[in-house]
């Protein structure tokens, strides 16, 4: 259970630190930063460095992508518990998918399809296997090109 009194900021510096965050993240180009936006709290910067993923406040000039996430998406997102990454990938899709502002994680992209695949982003994805397959085509995801359009649709 996730204490009450536990920032956003320190939980999503505990999940990116768990070994299925870091798993998951492995594809990622070291030197990729991802702005991460919870309401009410200071900027957050998700980087890579030297294989590994961490969490810092502060700004970046160049982010990969931005996202922003409702305080209880991130509560949501902590009390995952699970060592696989398609149950993780698909309990991310979940809060993508969510229409409470609360919860929704949001997600803008402001890089190229070029940088997408040699930043590592779309390797990720396999790393999720069948378990996040099979919820994608649940959805209507049924495709690599049905992939495509929905990611080329949070450039902005």
């Amino acid at each position: 259970m996730v204490d009450s009194k536990t920032s956003e900021a320190e939980l999503l510096k505990a999940f990116f630190a768990s070994p299925v965050a870091q798993k998951g993240t492995q594809p990622l180009k070291n030197g990729v930063e991802i702005v991460i936006q919870v309401s009410e709290h200071p900027t957050m910067i998700l980087t890579k460095k030297k294989g590994v993923v961490t969490i810092t406040e502060g700004n970046s000039k160049s982010p990969d992508m931005t996202f922003w996430i409702g305080k209880k998406g991130v509560r949501e997102l902590s009390q995952v518990k699970t060592e696989d990454v398609g149950e993780m990938g698909v309990a991310i899709i979940k809060l993508m998918l969510s229409r409470d502002a609360d919860i929704q994680l949001k997600s803008k992209v402001h890089i190229g399809s070029l940088q997408l695949l040699t930043h590592g982003y779309l390797a990720v994805l396999p790393l999720g296997g069948s378990t996040v397959m099979k919820f994608l085509a649940s959805k209507g995801f049924s495709n690599l090109g049905k992939i495509k359009e929905a990611i080329s649709q949070l450039r902005g």
